[in-house]
C-alpha cells in the first residue's frame, strides 16, 4: 500500500468515528395495485449462503425487483412518463418510485415483498429531476423515514420532503434552484449536489448550508451518521463531516491513474466506502484496503451503466441490458438477468 493510499485510509476510517409555501400536492383518489407479479421457478437459495436481498432495476415502461437468492423476477411496476427514480426504506419494508403523468409528478410507495402499492401522491406542475439512471434524485432518511424528492418546476428545480408513510407533504426543503443533479439524506439532514460545479448544499430542519468542491463531481453519497461524501472524476475526494465548518480534500486516488465510475461511490456503514473504479482489467476485480476502503475495478471496456448501489456484502450495478452483483469480500461477480433494452440500477432492499 503506498502512504498515499494510507492516508486516504486514515481520513475515511476517521469519519468513522465521529422554503418557500405553496399549494399541497394531491393525493390520489384511489390507490390502484400497479405491481405484476410473475411466475416464478426456484432455481437455487444460494445454499443459504446469503441474506436474501431485492434488486431494483429501472428500464421502460417499469421497475423490475429481481430477487437475490434466485435472480427470478418477484414482480414488475409499471410507470408512466419522464425519468423514473427508485429508493427503498428497508426498515419499513418500503419501496419509492417517482415517475412523471401529464398532471404532474407521481410519487408511490410499494411493499417491498409483494410489490403491493400503499400509497400515492400527485405533485401537480411539476416532474421528476431526470438523472438518466434510475436514482439520485429520489432519497430516503433511514433514520427518520423522511422521503425526499428533487423536482423541476418550468426551468427551476425545488426539494421537497415527503412523509415516508403517508406520503403527505412535509416542507418545502429548497426552492427556486437553478441546478440540482443528485440527493442523499441520513441522520437528520439532507444533501443536495450540482455535479458539474461541484457545489452542495446541506439542510437540516432549520438551516442549509452551501459548500463548494475545488473541482466538479461525478457522484456523491452519505453514511448513516449524515457524513457526506463526493468523488471527482480523477479520484479526488471530498468529505464534510457533521458538524464540520467545510469541506475536507483528499487526493490520494488521483495517482493511480483510474477514473471514477460516474455515481460510483457508496458508504457501505459509517466506517466505510465503496469506490467503484474504470481499470485495465479484463474483468471485474476487488481491493479491500485495511482501514474499511474498498474499491471495485471495473474493466474500461464495459463499465457500469448508472452507478453502483450496495447490499451487503454486494455491489450491484447493470452493464447495457444486463443486471449484476460482485461481492466485496470474496471478489466473484456474477449476470443476475437479462432484459430486451437497457436498464439502470434504482435501488436494493434487505429482504
Amino acid at each position: 500500500m503506498t502512504r498515499s493510499l494510507l492516508a486516504l485510509v486514515l481520513v475515511v476510517s476517521a469519519a468513522c468515528a465521529g422554503g418557500a409555501t405553496r399549494s399541497s400536492p394531491a393525493p390520489s383518489t384511489t390507490a390502484t395495485a400497479t405491481a405484476t407479479p410473475v411466475s416464478q421457478i426456484d432455481v437455487t437459495d444460494m445454499m443459504g449462503a446469503f441474506p436474501a436481498a431485492t434488486f431494483f432495476v429501472v428500464g421502460p415502461g417499469g421497475v423490475a425487483a429481481l430477487a437475490l437468492l434466485n435472480h427470478a423476477t418477484k414482480y414488475r411496476i409499471a410507470t408512466d412518463l419522464g425519468d423514473t427514480q427508485v429508493a427503498t426504506w428497508p426498515e419499513a419494508g418500503r419501496l419509492y418510485v417517482l415517475d412523471g403523468t401529464d398532471a404532474g409528478a407521481r410519487l408511490r410507495s410499494f411493499d417491498v415483498a409483494s410489490g403491493a402499492e400503499q400509497a400515492s401522491r400527485l405533485i401537480p406542475n411539476t416532474k421528476p429531476a431526470p438523472t438518466g439512471i434510475g436514482h439520485g434524485t429520489l432519497a430516503v432518511d433511514r433514520s427518520t423515514g423522511a422521503v425526499f424528492a428533487l423536482l423541476r418546476e418550468g426551468p427551476l428545480a425545488t426539494l421537497e420532503e415527503f412523509d415516508g408513510a403517508t406520503l403527505h407533504p412535509v416542507r418545502r426543503v429548497l426552492g427556486d434552484l437553478r441546478c440540482g443533479d443528485r440527493i442523499v439524506a441520513a441522520a437528520g439532514r439532507v444533501a443536495m449536489a450540482c455535479l458539474g460545479e461541484g457545489g452542495l448544499v446541506v439542510s437540516d430542519k432549520t438551516t442549509s448550508v452551501k459548500f463548494g468542491a475545488t473541482t466538479a463531481l461525478v457522484g456523491i453519497t452519505m453514511a448513516p451518521n449524515g457524513a457526506l461524501f463526493g468523488a471527482a472524476a480523477d479520484g479526488q475526494i471530498v468529505r464534510l463531516a457533521p458538524g464540520a465548518p467545510g469541506l475536507e480534500t483528499n487526493d490520494a486516488l488521483r495517482e493511480r491513474g483510474s477514473r471514477v465510475v460516474p455515481d460510483g461511490i457508496v458508504a457501505q456503514a459509517d466506517c466505510c466506502l465503496v469506490v467503484a473504479l474504470l481499470d485495465r482489467v479484463a474483468n471485474t476485480q476487488v481491493r479491500i484496503v485495511t482501514g474499511g476502503f474498498t474499491l471495485v475495478l471495473f474493466p474500461e471496456s464495459t463499465p457500469p451503466s448508472g452507478g453502483v448501489l450496495f447490499q451487503p456484502p454486494f455491489l450491484y450495478y447493470t452493464v447495457g441490458a444486463q443486471a449484476r452483483h460482485v461481492d466485496v469480500q470474496q471478489g466473484f461477480g456474477e449476470a443476475m438477468t437479462s432484459f430486451t433494452g437497457p436498464v439502470f440500477p434504482g435501488a436494493v432492499a434487505d429482504r
